[in-house]
């Protein structure tokens, strides 16, 4: 029995305990029995809000609209939701009605995928409707009754299609990918944060490739920011993008669309200032391997993950072999890594000096370093004065 099922039992029999109906369902039971590793735990129950709230001491309310209460339970936190139906989607996102009800099977229905429309009892009874297991094993993605409802419902779904695709290495039943072509447009009722939480999964998966071609080849892409093209994908299909992680995965993206303005891009996709400034950082660095290795200052200034990143990535695009023990070597032997590693402050330049501090205490420091990451000085405290005393003062 899997860790994580193995934590959240007590909390399904003490609901059952109560007279309820308590499942695992969704996204774990699918995980659970293709035996891959399980991130969150999803529970469904009979049981109104209120009366989970009556069950357990510790609780909070997180989407209580929609039947969803957090049971903080000595074993861990977990998303415990009521059954429900679900009917009016006016926005193609969002239900207009919500009603809790009693029975599983109606829970079931409303759920987007067959493989995502399994419930697990807590003596590991499967409840299987729509014959989810047997798509597991043909590995292939097919919604739960008609797809022109499920996409009309919630557009969001054809993107989570691709990305099961990605994730998984499935393929998309051809009733849904039909679908998928003729309701593509509606996916501009969906915000960009949504489709772009949907690509950063989808461009983590073991068939990104995949995923990214069945976006295209629906139509979904035209409903985008722009990332995908085709000539994107064909390039991907040349090179061993597979050793990448995410985000490296995106910079190698925006290279071979050759975007320009890669800020630009990436704001369009609604994503954050952070992400958006690692990837100006890496792509910068990627265009600056091309003209000379990295060496101890661009180590000491990015740091040891930007650049072992941007090497990977560099490598990948020019079809070479990927040398990390080299950037690792040069790293260890380089005496300081970080400003913290620096023996003095700026304190100690102007006690030294008599001078008032100014831009050029900055300008000092980054010479000392220069020096030291060049071995041509000792990160020592008496080193350090004595050429401060002499050779600076001498500029």
């Amino acid at each position: 029995m899997n860790d994580q099922f193995n934590k959240a039992l007590p909390v399904l029999k003490e609901i059952e305990k109560h007279g309820y109906k308590a499942f695992f369902v969704g996204g774990c039971v699918r995980d659970y029995l293709l035996e891959r590793k399980i991130s969150d735990i999803d529970i469904a129950v009979s049981a109104m809000p209120e009366e989970i709230k009556m069950i357990f001491e510790k609780t909070v309310d997180i989407g209580i609209d929609h039947g969803t209460v957090l049971v903080l339970h000595e074993a861990g936190q977990f998303e415990v939701t009521t059954f429900r139906t679900e009917s009016g989607y006016s926005d193609s996102r969002r239900p207009d009605h919500v009603d809790f009800v009693r029975s599983v099977d109606e829970d079931l229905k409303r759920r987007d995928f067959t493989i995502n429309a399994m419930a697990l009892s807590s003596s590991f009874q499967l409840i299987d409707l729509f014959g989810g297991r047997e798509d597991l094993k043909s590995r292939q993605i097919k919604t739960v009754g008609s797809p022109d409802e499920r996409f009309d419902e919630d557009a969001l779904r054809m993107m989570r299609a691709v990305r099961f695709v990605s994730q998984l290495d499935f393929f998309i039943e051809e009733n849904t990918f039909e679908a998928m072509r003729q309701h593509a447009g509606k996916l501009k009722n969906v915000a960009v944060e949504r489709k772009a939480a949907e690509i950063d999964k989808l461009l983590n998966g073991i068939s990104m490739v995949k995923g990214l071609e069945y976006a295209l080849d629906s139509g979904l892409t035209s409903f985008m920011p722009p990332l995908i093209s085709a000539d994107g994908i064909s390039q991907l299909n040349e090179l061993e993008w597979q050793i990448l992680y995410g985000a490296e995965r995106l910079t190698l993206m925006l290279i071979l669309g050759r975007f320009h303005h890669p800020k630009e891009v990436l704001s369009a996709w609604r994503m954050s200032n952070k992400v958006i400034q690692k990837q100006q950082l890496l792509v910068k660095l990627v265009n600056q391997k091309d003209q000379r290795p990295f060496n101890k200052s661009d180590l000491y200034e990015y740091g040891y993950d930007v650049i072992e990143s941007a090497d990977r990535i560099w490598s990948v695009l020019n079809k070479k072999e990927v040398r990390a023990s080299e950037i690792k070597v040069l790293y260890d032997s380089m005496s300081i890594k970080t400003k913290s590693d620096l023996v003095f402050k700026g304190t100690h330049l102007i006690h030294w000096t008599g001078q008032k501090g100014g831009p050029w205490v900055k300008e000092c420091t980054a010479l000392i370093e220069q020096l030291i990451l060049d071995g041509q000085l000792q990160n020592n405290m008496s080193d350090i004065k004595s050429w401060v005393e002499t050779k600076w003062h001498q500029k």
